[in-house]
């Protein structure tokens, strides 16, 4: 007899069945917990008998097929072995929306909620309610840091190049570094020491995706030094040509770094960084594109987008990066790259707004040798 009880956080199932997808669900839309298959209601281990790649590859096609919104990041399966015997199990976070059985919608037989040890389905009212809330945003400051253990030496350091004085007893405060609970909260992980985001530049042979060279990794640091860093290659890699023209010498760059920069910048800035996305930075043989999840903050309109009317995503994130001197004035970004580059350099897809900065037509041919002698991780001292 094993020592299982099932609780608000863990369901026991003695064979797979196609009403697990509920269960999933019902975790996502709570707290989150466990499902163990092989396991029978009286504690018992029975095994799975059956093909066991067969039960995991439905469970994957739960999570992947049958489940709205995307979820995949929430929920993880894997095979385990008890008493000599193969069961799964099913690890499943809190997710940061209101889940639901694709087939049935939002409905009674779509959402469910994990109570006690049971999964009950939520009322037409409570789905509204949980919708609605849904169609808000959450911040970084609520958003729990999956890391609770953080150093921030490389931020203090920082600061304090910048003049401004840190106060030990109250700097989590001050940066609103804490959730309402008193855990570090999204903003901490990304000016951390150290976290889990991945911060990448892909660089492609040709004008389209068909060959990638390479990819170089410049986050699971502290977003200083990856900002920093990826600005470096930036610099490294915008290279000038002279071109003579009777009598005067001209020196063209390859793009308009101010451009770039300001770019990059607002990508970091307002990007949605609660669904743990970071900004694409892709270059290709004529240009560089760079993609932020998340459309444009909702009420902005696109005409005040343009004027550089600043509704912010993230303030608390924009704040730091300002007392760093990354951002000088809000909402001066977007005139300027329309400035050099018109407003055809921005395009609005349904959760990503991309920035296109084209590389000048008589520099090009000087930068196909370039990548081989740029440096990819330029160092960079705090």
């Amino acid at each position: 007899m094993i020592n299982f009880n099932e609780t608000d956080k863990l369901e026991l199932k003695e064979k797979y069945t196609d009403l697990l997808v509920k269960e999933i669900v019902a975790f996502l839309n709570t707290e989150g917990g466990a499902i163990i298959i092989g396991i029978n209601k009286n504690k018992e281990v029975v095994g799975i008998n059956t093909d066991i790649d067969k039960i995991q590859r439905k469970i994957s096609d739960i999570i992947t097929d049958q489940i709205s919104p995307r979820c995949v990041e929430f929920v993880y399966s894997h095979k385990e072995t008890l008493n000599n015997k193969d069961i799964i199990q099913i690890d499943v976070k809190k997710g940061n929306k209101l889940y639901y059985i694709k087939k049935y919608g939002l409905s009674e037989n779509g959402c469910y909620v994990r109570i006690g040890s049971t999964s009950k389905s939520l009322t037409p009212d409570e789905i509204m309610r949980r919708f609605e809330a849904n169609l808000l945003e959450p911040s970084m400051k609520e958003t729990t840091s999956r890391k609770q253990r953080l150093t921030f030496d490389i931020l203090k350091g920082s600061l304090r190049e910048h003049g401004l004085h840190i106060n030990d007893d109250s700097f989590f405060d001050n940066y609103n570094f804490l959730t309402k609970n008193n855990e570090y909260n999204l903003i901490a992980d990304l000016f951390a020491d150290k976290n889990d985001i991945s911060m990448k530049i892909s660089r492609f042979e040709g004008i389209d995706k068909s060959k990638l060279v390479e990819t170089t990794e410049y986050g699971y640091k502290s977003i200083i030094l990856s900002i920093r860093r990826m600005l470096d290659r930036f610099e490294a890699l915008n290279i000038t040509k002279s071109i003579i023209k009777v009598p005067q010498r001209i020196d063209k760059k390859l793009f308009n770094m101010e451009a770039l920069r300001e770019a990059f910048i607002n990508a970091i800035a307002h990007t949605k960084w609660t669904e743990f996305n970071s900004p694409q930075i892709q270059i290709f043989k004529n240009r560089i594109e760079i993609i932020s999840t998340g459309r444009t903050i909702n009420e902005l309109t696109k005409q005040d987008f343009f004027k550089g009317v600043s509704k912010l995503r993230n303030p608390e994130l924009m704040r730091i990066l300002r007392e760093l001197e990354f951002v000088e004035h809000t909402g001066f970004g977007v005139p300027t790259i329309v400035k050099y580059y018109g407003k055809e350099a921005f395009e609005f897809l349904d959760n990503f707004v991309k920035v296109t900065i084209p590389f000048d037509d008589e520099v090009i041919e000087s930068v196909l040798d370039v990548p081989h002698d740029v440096p990819h991780d330029v160092p960079h001292d705090v």
